[in-house]
This record gives structure tokens, C-alpha cells and sequence, in this order.
């Protein structure tokens, strides 16, 4: 990179050096909330050049997280030289580490990024013609300027200095290029207002009022060019959660485009964007697991059970229905499967497990029927609808169980539409992971048909290690949900924690050796904390039915009028962790959310 001419500020021993940055150059890059980063500058995808900025922003592009940003001048400094021993320190995050092994290998060998690099921008590479378009908010159509000459601003007013001079002091704002600063007489433009809004429907001030308007704007933007280095006082008023919310709301907004409004909602919506894109984590989709038949834990390989007789049918084949039905194959009993996708179908009919079309079907072969599937909408779905459980020629007798998570209201529907076809019904909820189901420790809660309860359980005492039978219909469903708040809660509480102690570069291992030691431990928590400390989200429980859950569980405080503020922010909380594209991970993820 070549190096300008020192510029300082007149009767000033301060001195602050800019560099010509050009692409492929390796820096120091600091954004607000976060340590200085290792980076390269690059030239900026298209896509990029729709976030607001200022003048003197450098597209760079972010070892480790591997994205994008735009950062000022001032908050740049070079890779190599006294930076590079002051900043790459070892009291630093495990992100901040991954992206400095990341920029050593790209110094070995900048094939593989350099070639990433390439892919991402593509075909949205900018030319300069893109800049003006999209810095004067002009369309292709649209030709006509008003070219305003502005006075060429001094180095006095152009360099805005304070006496520290590392990362984030100084800041330097209306700078294009650092070299001939103070001899270019930049060209201000002023674009034609562009209206987003039909004819008919634009809105007209007064005569009175749109001179006042037009004459604040003029006079505006004349005191920003003669203080380009004045900084614009924030809007806080809006958090960034909803500034989130509103970016990605696929609901259309019509804007009114007077020059008066202009200026609203830009500073938060700009840094929201500028946070989201330094140290988020890629999203990747979980693996399914295939699942292993032959495999079988020792504690329930060490238990005496006994197979009853009757045949028992299951209807889905998700993260516990399968291993439910695997552990049931493994211990002897007789199972009839469907699965709305059949290929899941195929290990456990290999298994020895007879597999049927529809769900009457699997009704007709089997004495005792288990349902789990993910919500109360495909519990009903498979008990009233086309082909449904009701469908069955004959229900006289065979006994319902329904083992979904849902809300009592589903299961009370359930049960009455059982119970007037001559069916039985037991609700039954299954408290747990799915590795404490291969280990068949799961907690059995049960409500309705006391004979059913008796009748199930070889296949109670093969997948739990305690069953409860709690009395009506209802009641089980009230249990699960009230300890699914707790979970919840507990979680988003050990995700924040553990954030916190990472912005402080505290080890999380060491937090969670300290945490196993106190009165507080707990093994959901010390598994879920080791899972957040590796980021290893492969789902036991997944996230979306844990939010599901607690969104049930305010549907059942609301019709009580309980007030639940807590957990309505646990549940807001889940949501947005959701909306990053953790809906698939396990509820550990949770922890995304909170660090990033």
C-alpha cells in the first residue's frame, strides 16, 4: 500500500497518518462493540452499496466470519508493523483466534479465499457508475442534476482529531481519497426527488410549509459542507431488535419522499446492518442422522422386559418418535409404522417392524396406536383428517395414545372425538432428549384411560426410568408445558450468561467447570452449556418445538389472565433465534442469538 503525507492539525503535535488502501491490502478493521479485526480490503459486491455509509468507508471483508462491511478510514490501521504485536493478544474470544488462524493460512496461501472472495461478489462487482447511481439515488431513466459547487474544505475542517491516536480516536469524515485532500473542490449534487407512491396519492404540503421545508434542507446540508467532520447526534429511540424486524418485513411500506424526512431512521438501521455482518456465523442446516438400528444402551440392554403381546402401531417418525420405535423393536414388541415421509420408513421395516400407507391403516393392524409428531395441528390432522385415525373401519376398543406436545384444549378434542367412535384415549407426555430416550430415561406423564396406562407398560418401562399417571385428560399436558417454561427460561439465561463471559474473553469451559461445582448444577444445563461452548446445535430437542412450546404455554396463561412477562421474552427470545435460521438446530442455539 502507498503511504500519503502526514496530515495534523495547525498548532497541533498530533500527527495521523492515512494510507491509499487498495484491494487485497490486510488490516486492521474496528467496528463499535467489537475488538479490531483482521481483514482485507476488497472491492464491495453491489448489494452492499445499498447500506448507508460515509464518504470515507472501505469495503472490507472479514477473516473468520468471512463477510462483508463498510468501515470508516479512520477506524483502519495496517496488519503488519506495531499494530499487529499491540492487538493480537491472547485474552481474546475464540472467534477473534479463528480469524487470526484464518489470515495466517490466507498469507501462506490466498488461493482459497481470494477464490471466495471472487464467488461472492461475482457478477455484483461495482463499477463507478454503480456508486453514483446509488449515492445520488438516481434510476437508469433519470438524468437530470442540479450541479451545486461546494467550497473545497480545509484540512482544518476536514480533520477531526483527539489526542489518542489508535484505533476508533481520531475520526476522519468527507475524505474520498486521502491523497490531494485539500486541493480537490468536490462537485455536491442534488438528486430529483423520486416519489415511491402513485401520482394520485402523493402528498402535497402547504406553499408556506414546503418553502420552510426546502429553505431548513438548504440550509442543512450548507452548515454539513462547511463541517464535513460534524457527526450526526444518533436515534436511539428505536432498538436494534426492531430496526432487525422491520429490515426484513416482506410487508411493503410507502415512503414519502420530502426532503423534511429524509433524514429519519438512518444511524440505527445503518449500524444494525454493519453488527449483523462482522461476526453472525454461517447457517447451516443440520445433517439428519441416520439412525442406527443395531445400537442399544447399556442401561437398557441391563433392564429385565418383558414384551406384552399386543401390537402396537406408531404414527411419526421424527427426533423421538424413531428412537422411541427402534427401542421398542430392540426389546421385542410387535410395531406397525407410518411416516408422512415413507423413505424413514425403510431401517425399521428392515428392522422387522411392518410399515402401512395410511394412518386408518396402521389403526387396523394394531391393538394400541402411539402418535408424535411436532404440533397440536398435525395431532388433529391425523385424527380428523382424509385417511385419518376416525377413518379406521374399526376403532371398537383399540386404544389412542397421544404422546405429541400439545396444549390440553387439542388433547380434550382428541379424546372426545376417541371416545364417540367407541376408541379409548390416554394423553401421555414424554419429558426429555432424545438421548435419554436411546437410554430409555425419559419421564412419562399420563392422563385418561387408567386400563390403557396398565396396557402400555412393557413400553413405558422400555423407554422411561419414571411413569406418573396424574388422573383426567389435561392434566399431563399442563405438567409438560409448566416444565417446559422452566427449560426455556433456564436456557436463554445460561445463553446470556455465557455471551457475557465471552465479550469478557473468559474461557466458557472454565464457567461451566465452576458452574458444575455450585449448588446450581444441573445436567440439562451442563450438557446444553457444553453444547453452546463448542457450538455444537445438533438437534436433541429442536429449537422451533421448544418455542412452540412456550407459545402454548401463553396461550394457557392468557386464558387464565396469568401474567407471564418472563417468559414472554424467553418466548421473543426463541423467535428471533428462529428468524436467524436456527429453527432445525437444538434449543442450545439459543446461544447464537445472544453472542452474535
Amino acid at each position: 500500500m502507498s503511504k500519503a503525507k502526514k496530515l495534523s492539525l495547525p498548532g497541533s503535535n498530533d500527527a495521523h497518518e492515512f494510507y491509499n488502501y487498495k484491494p487485497k491490502d490486510l488490516i486492521w478493521a474496528k467496528m463499535k462493540g467489537f475488538p479490531p479485526w483482521p481483514s482485507m480490503i476488497v472491492e464491495p459486491p453491489l448489494d452492499l452499496l445499498h447500506q448507508p455509509r460515509k464518504a470515507n468507508s472501505k469495503c472490507v471483508f472479514f477473516f473468520g466470519t468471512r463477510n462483508f462491511a463498510w468501515i470508516e478510514a479512520n477506524n483502519i490501521k495496517p496488519f503488519e508493523g506495531p499494530w499487529k504485536e499491540q492487538l493480537s493478544k491472547v485474552n481474546k474470544p475464540n472467534s477473534f483466534r479463528q480469524a487470526m488462524e484464518d489470515i495466517k493460512n490466507h498469507i501462506d496461501d490466498p488461493t482459497e479465499i481470494d477464490a471466495e472472495i471472487s464467488k461472492s461478489i461475482g457478477m455484483n462487482h461495482a463499477t463507478e457508475a454503480d456508486f453514483d447511481k446509488i449515492r445520488d439515488g438516481l434510476n437508469e431513466e433519470e438524468d437530470d442534476t442540479n450541479d451545486v459547487p461546494a467550497t473545497a474544505p480545509t484540512v482544518a475542517a476536514a480533520v477531526n482529531t483527539s489526542a489518542d491516536n489508535g484505533l476508533g480516536g481520531g475520526s476522519v469524515s468527507g475524505i474520498n481519497d486521502h491523497e490531494d485532500i485539500a486541493y480537490k473542490t468536490p462537485v455536491k449534487r442534488t438528486p430529483k426527488a423520486r416519489s415511491t407512491i402513485s401520482t394520485s396519492s402523493k402528498i402535497k404540503l402547504p406553499p408556506s410549509t414546503a418553502a420552510s421545508s426546502t429553505a431548513k434542507s438548504t440550509a442543512k446540508r450548507r452548515r454539513s459542507s462547511q463541517n464535513p467532520g460534524g457527526k450526526r447526534k444518533r436515534n436511539n429511540s428505536a432498538s436494534v431488535l426492531d430496526d432487525f424486524i422491520d429490515s426484513s418485513s416482506p410487508t411493503p411500506r410507502r415512503k414519502i419522499n420530502t426532503e423534511s424526512l429524509a433524514h429519519i431512521g438512518t444511524s440505527s438501521r445503518r449500524n444494525m446492518n454493519s453488527i449483523a455482518l462482522l461476526d453472525r456465523p454461517v447457517v447451516l442446516r443440520p445433517e439428519a442422522q441416520a439412525i442406527d438400528m443395531n445400537a442399544r444402551s447399556q442401561t437398557l440392554a441391563e433392564r429385565d422386559i418383558t414384551p406384552s403381546n399386543l401390537t402396537f402401531g406408531f404414527l411419526g417418525l421424527g427426533i423421538m418418535g424413531s428412537t422411541i420405535v427402534k427401542d421398542l423393536i430392540c426389546t421385542g414388541h410387535k410395531v406397525v409404522v407410518w411416516n408422512r415421509t415413507m423413505s424413514k420408513c425403510k431401517p425399521f421395516e428392515e428392522a422387522g417392524a411392518l410399515v402401512k400407507d395410511t394412518p386408518m391403516d396402521v389403526v387396523d393392524a394394531a391393538d394400541i396406536i402411539f402418535c408424535c409428531v411436532s404440533d397440536p395441528k398435525a395431532s388433529k390432522d391425523l385424527v380428523f383428517g382424509n385417511c385419518g385415525v376416525l377413518r379406521a373401519t374399526d376403532l371398537c376398543n383399540k386404544a389412542y395414545v397421544e404422546m405429541s406436545t400439545i396444549d390440553p384444549e387439542t388433547s380434550q378434542d382428541i379424546a372426545e372425538g376417541i371416545t364417540q367412535s367407541n376408541g379409548r384415549y390416554l394423553e401421555v407426555q414424554i419429558h426429555g432428549t432424545r438421548q435419554e430416550a436411546e437410554d430409555g430415561m425419559l419421564i412419562i406423564l399420563a392422563g385418561g384411560d387408567r386400563t390403557v396406562f396398565e396396557e402400555c407398560h412393557s413400553c413405558f418401562k422400555t423407554i422411561a426410568k419414571n411413569t406418573f399417571f396424574l388422573g383426567e385428560v389435561g392434566n399431563a399436558c399442563k405438567v409438560n408445558l409448566i416444565l417446559q417454561t422452566i427449560v426455556g427460561v433456564s436456557l436463554v439465561g445460561l445463553a446470556e450468561a455465557l455471551a457475557l463471559a465471552d465479550r469478557f474473553s473468559i474461557s466458557l469451559k472454565d464457567i461451566i467447570d465452576i458452574f458444575e461445582l455450585t449448588s446450581m448444577k444441573s445436567q440439562l444445563l451442563l450438557a446444553k452449556g457444553k453444547e453452546m461452548a463448542k457450538g455444537d446445535f445438533n438437534p436433541q430437542q429442536p429449537l422451533s418445538h421448544m418455542q412452540k412450546d412456550l407459545r402454548l404455554v401463553l396461550s394457557m396463561a392468557e386464558n387464565l389472565d396469568q401474567s407471564m412477562p418472563v417468559t414472554a421474552i424467553t418466548n421473543e427470545v426463541f423467535k428471533h433465534t428462529k428468524r436467524l435460521g436456527y429453527s432445525d438446530h437444538d434449543s442450545s442455539a439459543v446461544f447464537v442469538r445472544s453472542r452474535f
